[in-house]
């Protein structure tokens, strides 16, 4: 498979693209084979680091790139991008209990 390249939507209301779902994107690219990019404008990073993802500060509604390179690329392009537009506002529920 070559390069592939998809926009999405930072999801994960109120906050974005915060420490919960970059430890998830992050651990999930951590099992893939091809390489997986992450950029935001000029800035770059890569998928299986979750402090460069927290670098990119990509509150809800961000537009962010992905590009993925390699074998299992269009395998693990989906669940990726779910990470990154959850809606579900998980962190606000948890944070009231």
């Amino acid at each position: 498979m070559g390069l592939i390249r998809q926009t999405v939507i930072v999801g994960n209301s109120p906050m974005g693209l915060h420490m919960r779902p970059a430890m998830a994107f992050a651990k999930l690219a951590g099992t893939a084979q091809c390489t997986i990019r992450v950029i935001l404008g000029d800035k770059h990073a890569n998928g299986r680091s979750p402090m460069e993802l927290l670098m990119l500060f990509a509150p809800p509604g961000t537009e962010l790139n992905l590009e993925l390179d390699g074998d299992d690329a269009d395998q693990i392009l989906q669940p990726l991008i779910d990470i990154l537009t959850d809606q579900s506002g998980e962190d606000e529920s948890r944070s009231g209990s």
